[in-house]
């Protein structure tokens, strides 16, 4: 999601309220992707085109989706993003934090396992994920 930066020249009284009222309309639909293999959690950000959810088909499979850092430039501190499991297959979806960055303190990847069980995560900026929404 882009934001429009206010400059120091700008006229508060109308540009603050065009401004809020143009980031509120970027910020009104959910930028989804539909995964069925192996990805990282916005490696697509190079291209211009942040996602805000991740749909993952599984099959019978396991697919990983990996958890970037701040190192990777692409984590920063407060960015959330929803990966959620959309079909009935057998297999899972494993969100694995990279390195020695955690998932609520915890090293070890959380699986999904069931159709349309998700998990919301926000990056605290330092070492890693909070789960925010669960299903």
């Amino acid at each position: 999601m882009t934001y429009s930066e206010l400059q120091l020249t700008d006229d508060l009284s109308y540009t603050v309220p065009t401004k809020l009222n143009e980031n509120a309309r970027k910020a009104r639909f959910l930028n989804a992707v539909a995964h069925s293999a192996d990805f990282t959690v916005w490696a697509d950000d190079a291209a211009g085109i942040p996602r805000d959810l991740y749909a993952v088909t599984t099959g019978a499979s396991t697919i990983v989706a990996s958890l970037p850092t701040i190192a990777s430039g692409d984590a920063a501190a407060g960015r959330v993003v929803t990966i959620m499991k959309i079909d009935a297959g057998g297999g899972a979806v494993s969100i694995d934090p990279d390195g020695s960055e955690t998932i609520n303190g915890s090293a070890t990847p959380v699986s999904l396992s069931t159709q349309y069980h998700y998990r919301t995560l926000v990056y605290d900026g330092a070492s890693g994920w909070i789960v925010i929404s669960s299903s």
